[in-house]
């Protein structure tokens, strides 16, 4: 046998690779609703997570498949990064006994902040074939006027009385914890609770089709599961271990929403006041969109994210300012700043030292003069387009897990402080929808006694 402390990898020839232990089965699961088969706007849509006794939920391998249906008169195009899961408005996972498990408020414009700062050839790609979203999702839509035909090029556009297929992989700390769920082990059965959104947050009309409302159903809904099941002896050897007291824990990122509005022509300092008690949160980021587009047919209600020309913005957190000296940002063309935004949203998702990841910032124009159109920082009066970038912070001491901000404990808000210019900010905009999402860590604890998931965070 070769010294593994000196022999390469390449040549150890006699090591003979060890079998995974314990012996497990996989098979997949379709779970279907459990409250009906066709769904419409601001309906809840229940599937239950069905899992085999002993049995394993392998849910970051878990898919939802549903058909997105345009009822409306005309023609309608779905939203440039997140397609047709724009339909989704709020997302929840409920245990067994009616506990909230996670709660995910906005969960269409959190799939689109997260989208936003994914390679573009990714999402025009892989999430235009699963879930609708545009060959060109840089695209900046207008936000305060309807948007042409022309304008909505690379969208994906349904045709009335037609249908898409969604697939998504939910973005949800539940389908992404770092370990296997045991659900084969509870007392009684989790579900997924899917809100869907309001009629005109789910399409974008043309100019063109403006005369036509949007309406639209959902049916033929499932959630594919990999189920992982294992032998006897292995099921009784953990059900003893949770009998005797031996804590099932189960770490995951998660995410709070919470809204404030910046009012139609407020100008300079700005003070939002944001109300969480989250014990250890990785970092905060901050999406701004026009309240009247978020329920306009013609409007990129979802993703069309603006910045109000906001020249500089910190955090009041615990009582503490944090940065101590603003984060600056100009989205004026002369000195135009944009690179300390996005270094700050880049670790705040924790992308950072990652040369694979991107944003999707550059549109693609006909003639690619000077190389398409960056998109990333827009002027809200000169240019009257959305923008990708966002507000963020983090505030993770290293990257681990529980290594973020206390705030449970603290009693005090937490509070955005943004410097909106007089001229160019909720003037050209109107009134403003402040969403704060707050990433945090999050344990699922399964209680061997009661058989009860519940969830610490």
């Amino acid at each position: 046998m070769e010294d593994n402390s000196t022999t390469p990898i390449e040549m150890r020839l006699s090591e003979v690779p060890g079998m995974p232990s314990p012996d497990l089965s996989l098979n997949y699961i379709t779970a279907i609703p459990m409250n009906g088969q066709t769904f419409q706007e601001n309906q809840e849509i229940r599937v239950a997570l069905q899992c085999p006794a002993n049995a394993f939920l392998d849910l970051k391998r878990a898919y939802l498949k549903y058909k997105l249906n345009n009822t409306g008169a005309g023609a309608a195009f779905l939203d440039p990064l997140i397609g047709g899961v724009s339909v989704i408005q709020n997302l929840r996972v409920v245990g067994g006994s009616g506990n909230l498990l996670e709660e995910i408020i906005n969960y269409n414009a959190f799939y689109a902040l997260m989208n936003s700062y994914k390679n573009k050839d990714v999402v025009s790609s892989v999430h235009n074939i699963m879930e609708g979203a545009s060959k060109n999702p840089a695209v900046a839509l207008k936000t305060n006027a309807n948007n042409t035909n022309a304008e909505m090029g690379g969208c994906t556009s349904i045709t009335n009385g037609q249908s898409k297929v969604i697939t998504h992989r939910p973005a949800s700390a539940f389908f992404n914890a770092d370990r296997y769920l045991p659900l084969g082990y509870t007392q009684s059965q989790c579900y997924l609770s899917l809100t869907l959104c309001q009629n005109a947050t789910a399409f974008i009309i043309s100019n063109e089709n403006e005369a036509n409302a949007s309406s639209y159903s959902v049916s033929e809904v499932e959630l594919h599961i990999p189920a992982l099941q294992p032998g006897p002896e292995f099921a009784s050897m953990f059900r003893s271990a949770m009998a005797s007291g031996v804590p099932i824990q189960i770490h995951s990122v998660g995410v709070q929403n919470t809204q404030q509005a910046i009012p139609e022509n407020g100008t300079g300092e700005q003070t939002l006041t944001f109300s969480t008690r989250k014990r250890s949160v990785k970092s905060l980021v901050n999406v701004l969109r026009p309240s009247a587009n978020i329920t306009s047919d013609e409007r990129n209600s979802v993703s069309g994210f603006v910045n109000a020309d906001c020249t500089s913005y910190s955090y009041s957190v615990g009582g503490l300012r944090v940065p101590s000296s603003r984060i600056k940002v100009q989205a004026a063309i002369d000195g135009i700043d944009m690179g300390e935004i996005l270094a700050n949203t880049q670790l705040a998702l924790g992308h950072y030292s990652s040369d694979l990841r991107g944003i999707c910032s550059i549109h693609t124009t006909d003639t690619m003069i000077d190389g398409g159109n960056e998109e990333y920082l827009n002027h809200s009066e000169h240019d009257g387009k959305c923008s990708k970038a966002v507000f963020a912070l983090d505030l993770e001491s290293y990257n681990a897990a529980f290594a973020g901000m206390n705030l449970a404990g603290q009693g005090l808000p937490l509070i955005w402080h943004a410097q909106v210019n007089s001229t160019e900010g909720a003037q050209a905009n109107g009134a403003l929808q402040c969403d704060l999402f707050v990433i945090h860590d999050v344990v699922y604890v399964l209680d061997g006694v009661t058989g009860t998931l519940s969830a610490n965070s």
